[in-house]
């Protein structure tokens, strides 16, 4: 007999307790509430945090769901590893007039006889990803090395702080000179999309990456993309730079800097990746990139619906067809295509869109496809979507890809040109 799931609640303080015999834990899908299944224990490196503002909700024993009432009525929430799939959004409603949550992916946990437990699925075990992050004494004295090796290089500057203020790994592997290295190169962005997290326009949530000021200069991009390919060289492996990180707007902006660039670190390093990524709201941009040097991309697409792409990427001058079209001319140059799919339960795993979806990524051909949980305020982003029909879970969309696409890779994690497969799935 499976063990009942009982929610986890919290108080202002951040204690958090188990609701009393009587309440069963439930999940969100959307807007509608989904009874637990198929639970893993919670992933080493996950993160708890309360809701604040928020309502705990629970299924009584005759079926009716309810606020928890009690000292500790706010509702505890996930926050994932690297790798791991969020299947279900925390039951909950706001309060009236609470401000917008932080940009994390929020994830249903529960109790499941003293043992936490989360609605999420391992997806993808890359080692470079999910490995041993860098001591501090380590990542310090590397950043200080290239620091003195390129005093005036806007990159190393920018890079700095995101190795060691925002821990971002392709920034510290960029000193480290090992995998895949950062090059931020734009300022700019042709889009204003929910989930963006360098910069919120309307949201109120707080960045956790705040973007670049200053677009930086061939020179700077060819100084560390030499630095970092030459050191992984050395090392005895091929490297890895990519354009479009966190903190910066969309490269494609950038296609007259970028193009020289990739050529001359194509020539430097000719057996490197060269991968950028990218909302593909250029097609011929793309292309030149490619043409130039660039043999992987990955694409980000929260739908291939245009109502609902618009919807979340509100952008400026493009539209689904420029995407897509970018990703046939990429592959048809040779690059490496991965679709970067960001998931919502409710959404995602919608039918229609689900078909749609599948219907896109096998027409395309693309090589892979990582499953990203969408990050935000669960109902300040479904306020802002249309209504869909109820989803068939996270779990259906993964299985139905696996089965209705062989040929494809599933996972998290974008290899260098010619790696390992990708994926668990």
């Amino acid at each position: 007999m499976t063990a009942a799931l009982r929610p986890l609640l919290s108080d202002q303080s951040g204690e958090m307790v188990v609701a009393p015999p009587g309440w069963e834990a439930i999940g969100q899908s959307g807007r509608r509430w989904v009874d637990p299944r198929g639970w893993i224990p919670i992933p080493r490196g996950t993160t708890l945090m309360h809701l604040p503002r928020r309502i705990g909700l629970a299924r009584r024993p005759g079926g009716e769901v309810r606020a928890v009432a009690g000292s500790h009525p706010l509702p505890v929430a996930a926050v994932l590893p690297v790798g791991y799939l969020r299947l279900l959004l925390p039951a909950h409603r706001p309060e009236p007039f609470a401000p917008t949550l932080p940009l994390y992916g929020y994830t249903a946990v529960a109790d499941r006889d003293g043992e936490v437990v989360v609605a999420a699925a391992r997806t993808d075990d890359y080692p470079p990803w999910t490995g041993r992050r860098p001591r501090r004494a380590e990542l310090a004295e590397a950043v200080s090395s290239l620091q003195r090796e390129l005093p005036r290089n806007g990159v190393v500057a920018q890079l700095s702080v995101c190795a060691l203020e925002h821990n971002c790994l392709t920034a510290q592997n960029t000193f480290l000179g090992r995998h895949e290295g950062a090059l931020p190169t734009s300022a700019a962005c042709n889009a204003d999309c929910l989930g963006c997290i360098s910069l919120q326009t309307d949201s109120g949530a707080p960045t956790p990456q705040p973007r670049m000021r200053r677009a930086p200069a061939a020179r700077e991009l060819i100084e560390v993309g030499h630095s970092h390919l030459g050191r992984c060289e050395e090392a005895g492996e091929a490297g890895m730079v990519s354009f479009g990180q966190g903190c910066e707007g969309e490269p494609l902006l950038r296609e007259r800097v970028l193009v020289p660039v990739t050529a001359e670190l194509r020539r430097l390093h000719p057996g490197a990746t060269i991968h950028v990524n990218t909302n593909a709201s250029r097609p011929d941009a793309l292309r030149r990139l490619v043409e130039a040097g660039v043999n992987s991309c990955r694409i980000s697409v929260f739908s291939f619906r245009q109502e609902l792409f618009a919807a979340y990427y509100r952008p400026r001058g493009y539209g689904i067809e420029q995407v897509i079209q970018s990703a046939r001319l990429a592959a048809a140059a040779g690059a490496q295509v991965t679709v970067n799919l960001l998931t919502f339960p409710g959404v995602t795993d919608s039918p229609s869109e689900l078909a749609l979806t599948m219907e896109v990524l096998r027409e395309l051909s693309v090589d892979q496809v990582q499953l990203r949980t969408l990050n935000g305020d669960p109902a300040w982003i479904l306020d802002r979507l249309p209504e869909l029909e109820p989803g068939l879970g996270m779990r259906e969309l993964v299985s139905q890809l696996a089965r209705g696409l062989p040929g494809l890779a599933v996972g998290n994690f974008t290899r260098p040109v010619g790696g390992v497969p990708a994926g668990l799935c």
